[in-house]
């Protein structure tokens, strides 16, 4: 079962493809806002502080193409130790007055970003360096005290709220993909998960220069047992039928229902494939199987053949 779903479209995925394309946004706009705000009265500390936040920024969004999740953190941890550069220049376009607002306004977004990507445990990383790095700032000017605490709160608040309801949206995501792939009497992938999942497994099969085997299913008599014993006892049948198809393959083999009573199975790197079938068909007699080398098929070339050895094989026991 996990081998057939294992692929599906996971919340952590999704959490940080988003992240990705929001954060760096935003880090780009926050460039653009400052640079065009400051142009006409930029001076060397201005110029200097850009350049920082610039190489920083274009370092970790390199990084990122790698690995995202670290470098924003990295990133975002990097930022407060900048700000603080720039509030302490001598040779900034800010009065040194205005420069303890700036590094006061301006470390809500590292807060807030990292509240929002790891919680709670995020923003304290954050609240912690921001007021490191500017408790000189912060102790010049006593009478802000309150509104830094309101302020800095306030980030470490909206952020953690955002993580906590992502996470809930994610995971809802997550549960609704599974259901639309999976077969909720089995939990084995669906038909719909069987074409998703046929292209790559035969991609991974090309790319390793192994062979893909697609085995196809089917219980003898189902209607017969459902007529005689009732729907309940034919869900049995087949509940009993995927644990079979499960526990006498190889852990890395998807098995699909795709059907009432059909199945289905992928197998890269297969050498002997009757070797599986007779230890199902030691288990579970009343089935008939049909395989197919799927390497260079579609799913529908593949599934004909292989549906027609499953045909040929029940004929053997009429």
């Amino acid at each position: 079962m996990m081998a057939a779903l294992g692929n599906t479209v996971h919340g952590s995925r999704i959490d940080e493809e988003y992240w990705q394309r929001y954060y760096w946004t935003i880090v780009g706009l926050i460039l653009i806002v400052a640079l065009l705000a400051n142009l006409p009265l930029a001076k060397s500390g201005d110029w200097l502080s850009y350049g920082i936040f610039l190489v920083w920024s274009s370092l970790c969004f390199a990084i990122s193409r790698r690995r995202q999740d670290l470098a924003r953190w990295v990133h975002g941890i990097g930022v407060i130790p900048i700000l603080s550069l720039y509030a302490h220049l001598p040779n900034v376009s800010i009065s040194p007055e205005q420069q303890v607002y700036f590094y006061v306004l301006f470390a809500f977004f590292p807060m807030f970003s990292l509240a929002a990507m790891l919680g709670l445990a995020g923003y304290a990383s954050g609240l912690v360096l921001t007021v490191a790095f500017g408790l000189d700032l912060l102790a010049r000017t006593p009478e802000i005290i309150g509104f830094v605490i309101l302020f800095w709160g306030l980030a470490g608040a909206v952020g953690c709220i955002y993580h906590h309801l992502a996470k809930g949206l994610i995971a809802q995501y997550e549960l609704m993909s599974r259901l639309a792939l999976s077969d909720p009497l089995t939990g084995l992938g669906n038909r719909r998960a069987l074409e998703r999942d046929f292209v790559r497994y035969r991609d991974l099969a090309s790319r390793s220069g192994k062979r893909l085997v697609l085995t196809f299913w089917d219980i003898d008599s189902l209607k017969k047992i459902n007529d005689e014993k009732g729907h309940r006892f034919g869900d049995l049948v087949i509940k009993r039928f995927a644990k079979a198809l499960v526990e006498n393959a190889r852990a890395s083999d998807p098995f699909y229902r795709i059907g009432g009573d059909e199945f289905a199975g992928l197998h890269i790197g297969l050498d002997n494939p009757e070797q599986i079938i007779q230890r199902v068909l030691l288990n579970v007699p009343n089935c008939s199987v049909g395989w197919v080398d799927a390497d260079n098929l579609s799913l529908e070339e593949a599934y004909q053949l292989a549906d027609k050895k499953m045909y040929d094989h029940k004929a053997t026991k009429a």
